[in-house]
């Protein structure tokens, strides 16, 4: 039985600025545990935003230079089986070559 999972920032102390700068899959996608969806900046420094859980990313809430607020659903993922405790999204810093 699929369940939805609502894609969130996790809760920081201090909460980051984060923009979205650039999704990296479309809606429709079916993505994998810990693969890199979109791409975060605090104005600083870019961060990747991977998914949580596999499963179809059928919709995106932010588009690209829109504020992201850690209330605030980014992306949704439809996965297959029975529901599951999954955790709030971190951005993972992205590290220069």
């Amino acid at each position: 039985m699929p369940f939805v999972y609502e894609v969130m920032l996790a809760e920081e102390s201090p909460q980051p600025s984060y923009k979205l700068a650039q999704q990296l899959v479309p809606a429709g996608t079916l993505v994998g545990t810990g693969q890199n969806i979109a791409i975060l900046s605090d104005g600083k420094s870019e961060f990747h935003l991977r998914a949580p859980l596999q499963g179809l990313l059928v919709e995106w809430f932010a588009a690209s230079g829109d504020p992201l607020d850690a209330d605030e659903t980014i992306a949704r993922i439809v996965a297959e089986g029975s529901e599951q405790l999954v955790s709030d999204a971190t951005p993972v810093r992205i590290n220069p070559c």
